[in-house]
């Protein structure tokens, strides 16, 4: 769901993932971290499912010196005030919460105010904290998809949207859609010769280049012309453990559209969705899927590629709604790098969030 940011270089390539090693320094420390870019094509009039690869420099990193539900403080620190109040997550590196990010909303000199709608952030105290810049549409798209200008926003050719999860049902209901445009007017009625993303539904005038990509949700693009896009998704390379939440509703079964903030390709057995899914102990009762898309997608709102379970042996492949048990257990079939993936949760008794921990480093060179 999208919401209303002196570096030294060196290159490091990883197939069709561009990579440079980073020194940078934060208001308490020196760290490093790894600045990379994925590849992606959109091909003619289909749907391709995304997720980013990548995530912001953080601009503050220390120790938490006291937590509480909602707030977090760091002794020493000398923050303007609310200077984070809007677009930037704190993110939690160390302890039960490692991995978790928490949406800013304010800030004194000290301490930080973040929503913490599960009054969890008090486990917080003592472990390692960052502030991020959040991911923005303008900062992940800054010329649009493949550079290409919508004058028709009646009919973009190119839209993305995010999904819209809360009513607990199966498909895709998009949150959101944005295009981006080169026409708009201002409330004067003047023309806004500026291109920027806008908002279906929303003033031509409102630029949304702001809106925020949540850390480890996907989302569509939907490539409506007749010919192919490419683009670049890049950013900082996340290393450190993250947690993404799952929801699943008692409505029914309830489609997650999430990916995680890595470069390259993952095996589904290293992804950690273990903690996430049910197990499948019958063949032919199948209970919480992961569908995974097609990386050249040949038409609109496409079927997935495959169907996974977690089955009582392992990861297995789900065929007209039965689990394939011959051959052997697949922890290692690919996941491609960027891809956004459905989690398809079963009704639940009652409305639930889980999250889905994932843990990785980049593969060393040789």
């Amino acid at each position: 769901m999208i919401k209303k940011k002196s570096l030294t270089r060196s290159l490091l390539s990883i197939g069709s993932v561009c990579c440079l090693a980073v020194t940078s320094v934060s208001a308490q420390e020196v760290y490093s971290s790894i600045i990379g870019a994925v590849s992606m094509k959109a091909p003619a009039g289909s749907d391709l499912y995304v997720t980013p690869s990548f995530n912001n420099s953080a601009v503050f990193r220390s120790d938490v010196s006291a937590a509480a539900a909602g707030s977090v403080t760091f002794s020493g620190a000398s923050f303007e005030t609310d200077a984070y109040s809007e677009g930037h997550h704190l993110l939690i590196e160390g302890g039960s919460l490692s991995g978790r990010v928490f949406e800013i909303t304010a800030n004194t000199a000290t301490g930080l105010t973040v929503n913490d709608p599960g009054s969890e952030l008090g486990a917080a105290a003592s472990e390692t904290a960052s502030i991020i810049p959040a991911l923005t549409l303008g900062e992940m798209f800054p010329n649009g998809l493949g550079g290409k200008v919508e004058v028709n926003p009646g009919n973009p050719d190119l839209i993305l949207f995010s999904n819209d999860n809360s009513a607990g049902v199966e498909g895709l209901a998009p949150d959101a859609i944005y295009y981006y445009g080169d026409i708009a007017k201002d409330e004067g009625g003047n023309i806004i010769s500026q291109p920027g993303w806008r908002k279906v539904g929303s003033p031509l005038w409102e630029s949304h280049d702001d809106d925020v990509l949540p850390v480890g949700e996907g989302f569509v693009v939907r490539n409506n012309s007749g010919v192919d896009v490419s683009f670049f998704l890049f950013g900082e390379v996340m290393l450190s453990q993250v947690q993404i939440p799952i929801a699943s509703k008692s409505a029914g079964a309830t489609d997650n559209l999430v990916g995680v903030p890595r470069p390259l390709a993952i095996a589904i057995g290293d992804l950690g969705l273990e903690t996430v899914v049910s197990v499948t102990s019958a063949a032919d009762a199948v209970k919480d899927t992961v569908r995974i898309y097609p990386e050249e997608p040949s038409g609109k709102n496409p079927t997935p590629d495959v169907i996974y379970c977690l089955y009582s042996d392992g990861w297995r492949q789900v065929v007209d709604g039965v689990v394939d048990t011959s051959g052997d257990v697949l922890d290692s079939a690919i996941v491609p790098a960027a891809s956004a993936v459905v989690v398809r949760k079963v009704a639940t008794i009652e409305d639930e969030v889980v999250y889905w921990t994932n843990t990785w480093s980049l593969p060393s060179q040789s």
